[in-house]
């Protein structure tokens, strides 16, 4: 151990030196953690990033990375390299992120002129609004595009956008996604211009049945770009609330149950299910409850008997089918 000590006039002079601490500065197994001897190297750089197209992250990558080169001090890098290289690679494209994705989405436009891609900024030239549908999706939509679902529950990034993914059903009842969008927030205006934009991606043509949840700024959206279109509010949404809207003591009540899954789910007719409502209202002494008044109200939007002139192709609920759009997405996309 040496240690040395600077001088008024620049110099250097040998303050201390102990010669009990002389040995090599590594021992053999622990050369590969030496700085001057740890690189990310190309290959491992490759191998990173496929892992992170793959949706699994930089400690999962190094832990196969080791199996796959004998250990990890055949790496080249210890696992803290590897995160702090992803690292720098996020802080490098933070800025440029947004454009790299527009760059990205008007080359696939350029190679093939039915995908279909828009966007838009906001007053600092921030990306707020992006909307895609390739052709596949388009020619699914002239085909299967009569009943679509509509869903924005599903925050995928971290900007906090909201991801809208149109879904509907084709002849198999499989999911099909006819488009999708980034939107900033769940105002009017953002929906607006969704529904404005992907209806001129589909050449004008409206559905003729779209079902959401019961968004009230959706519902202004709709009834503005999508005139005629029916509207139809998800059963699963409405009903999800029922428990904490009628109280334990009813919903323990097997009878109760179902007698009013009997008059949502098996009225056929609007006569039918309006007499089922009363008679349930009345036999339990709901006539006060706020929540099935305002149900009521809006009993057309939702109520399957006030539907039996339109095919819904299966889509009875939007959150089976925009589920499996979003576990669908997951594979590519995390937070």
């Amino acid at each position: 151990m040496i240690g040395f000590m600077r001088k008024p006039d620049g110099k250097y002079v040998v303050a201390r030196f102990v010669k009990a601490h002389t040995h090599e500065l590594s021992s053999p197994s622990k050369t590969h953690l030496l700085r001057s001897n740890r690189e990310v190297s190309d290959e491992v750089r490759s191998k990173l990033f496929a892992c992170h197209k793959a949706m699994t992250g930089t400690s999962v990558a190094y832990r196969l990375l080791s199996v796959e080169m004998g250990g990890h001090e055949n790496i080249g890098c210890t696992k803290k390299d590897a995160q702090n290289y992803d690292r720098d690679c996020k802080k490098a494209f933070s800025h440029g992120d947004e454009q790299i994705l527009i760059d990205i989405m008007k080359d696939k436009q350029r190679l093939n002129p039915s995908f279909i891609f828009d966007y838009k900024l906001d007053n600092r030239n921030r990306l707020t609004h992006v909307f895609w549908a390739d052709g596949t999706s388009r020619k699914n939509y002239s085909l299967f595009g009569d009943v679509i679902s509509f869903d924005s529950t599903y925050r995928s990034n971290r900007y906090n956008l909201v991801f809208t993914p149109f879904t509907g059903v084709n002849h198999h009842k499989s999911c099909v996604t006819f488009g999708a969008a980034f939107i900033p927030n769940e105002k009017i205006e953002s929906y607006k211009w969704v529904f404005r934009t992907f209806l001129k991606a589909m050449g004008g043509v409206a559905p003729k049945l779209i079902i959401t949840d019961e968004d009230l700024s959706m519902r202004a959206a709709i009834k503005d770009i999508f005139p005629d279109t029916r509207h139809r509010l998800c059963m699963w949404h409405i009903l999800n609330k029922l428990p904490e809207r009628v109280g334990r003591p009813l919903i323990e009540d097997d009878v109760f149950l179902s007698e009013f899954v009997s008059c949502v789910w098996g009225s056929e007719t609007p006569n039918e299910f309006e007499a089922r409502w009363i008679s349930i209202i009345s036999k339990y002494g709901l006539k006060n409850n706020s929540w099935l008044s305002d149900k009521y109200q809006m009993h057309q939007s939702w109520i399957l008997a006030y539907f039996m002139d339109l095919s819904l192709g299966g889509i009875l609920r939007t959150t089976s089918r925009s589920e499996n759009e979003n576990a669908f997405f997951r594979h590519f996309l995390n937070r």
